[in-house]
């Protein structure tokens, strides 16, 4: 088992961590002193002029993919299918909702929501404004071929319908035509309310992905310095965590230099891990980056399967390039130490083999002595 001990080295600016009596790793701390608390990246709610721009092309995008949309919808009268192309949809303008915010350099937090909030009710409702266009064009056509309505008259009715057929009729007819589960028409009917139900499902699924995958963009950090998002990620280490100690170690950590301080693991398994994740702009070392430290607990659920929870301790701590780099330096001197420390428990695990099987065959040897 590894000890958590750690004394201070005579060299300034190292303390060394002590793997019981094997292995000794010693960890670089900043030598500059600084107990302040650190920095943590929060957008500058800025939005860059581009922004606008994709924005007003993202709802003309949108309105066009609407049209795909429900031509799909009304093309495969399936409603398991038409689930699966909410969620396509959905994810669609999830994706251009985050280019939108990416590629303008939005940092705005309010104004990525209204882009989402947008760009899904732009969706939603070209869907429905092309199926009501479709709708007045299919029975207009009808009034023109219908041999119900005389000739004299048809003229009259086709101006009726075109002046008094509104959007209110056209969603009212569409939920009482509703739909049919099942195959061919042989289904059970799905009409009235529970057209207005399906509805509201739609509507929260492709809300649900704007929102998220908009949210989710808006975590990763953005260097105002050199105008650029810190979208590289890298898992600099996977720490196991062996006890609670250390977990309050890194949630109490009140500078960026007791954050490099990485605790010290009692051994090298363990079901819960620590990451701590690099945020960086690609080729710029020298210039800040982020740390984010998430622990992940795996499990086994009633089910028997595995469960990963994820849960977020430090998110996007600044750190200078000399921070960045005492981090990795010490994760790698750490990542020695536990290797080294396998190692010799491999060697001592054999050595106890080879000197069970010199046992054994002591004994046999003995055995055959007592025969003669």
């Amino acid at each position: 088992m590894f000890y958590n001990h750690r004394y201070v080295c005579p060299v300034q600016g190292w303390f060394v961590a002590r793997f019981s009596d094997r292995t000794a790793v010693y960890l670089r701390i900043c030598e500059s002193g600084d107990d302040r608390m650190f920095e943590v990246y929060k957008p500058s709610g800025n939005a860059g002029a581009l922004t606008w721009l994709l924005w007003g092309v993202g709802l003309v995008v949108v309105a066009a993919l609407a049209f795909v949309y429900q031509l799909l919808l009304d093309l495969i009268q399936m409603i398991y299918v038409n689930a699966l192309l909410t969620m396509g949809m959905g994810i669609a303008i999830g994706t251009i909702a985050t280019f939108i915010v990416k590629t303008g350099h939005c940092r705005s937090v309010w104004m990525a929501t209204l882009v989402a909030i947008t760009l899904a009710s732009t969706g939603l409702g070209a869907k429905y404004a092309w199926q009501y266009r479709s709708d007045r064009v299919e029975r207009r056509q009808r009034l023109e071929t219908t041999n119900a309505i005389a000739n004299e008259d048809r003229a009259a009715a086709i101006a009726d319908f075109e002046e008094n057929y509104s959007f209110a009729d056209h969603i009212h007819n569409r939920a009482g035509a509703g739909w049919n589960i099942g195959r061919g028409n042989n289904g059970a009917p799905v009409g009235g309310w529970l057209v207005y139900l399906v509805w509201s499902i739609e509507a929260g699924i492709i809300f649900y992905f704007a929102w998220t995958m908009t949210q989710a963009e808006m975590k990763n950090p953005y260097n105002e310095k050199m105008k650029r998002w810190a979208d590289e990620s890298e898992i600099v280490m996977l720490l196991p965590i062996t006890s609670d100690e250390m977990v309050r170690k890194i949630q109490s950590a009140v500078s960026v230099d007791q954050l490099l301080e990485i605790p010290i693991p009692k051994t090298d398994q363990s079901a819960k891990m620590a990451k701590y994740i690099v945020h960086s702009i690609a080729g710029q070392e020298m210039e800040d980056a982020y740390l984010t430290v998430n622990t992940i607990e795996y499990s086994i659920d009633k089910k028997g399967e595995q469960k990963i929870t994820e849960t977020s301790l430090v998110r996007n701590a600044v750190l200078s390039s000399q921070q960045r780099a005492q981090l990795v330096e010490n994760a790698e001197l750490l990542n020695e130490a536990m290797a080294e420390y396998r190692a010799s428990l491999e060697i001592e695990k054999l050595g106890q083999q080879q000197q069970e099987s010199s046992s054994i065959d002591s004994d046999t040897e003995g055995k055959s002595d007592d025969l003669d």
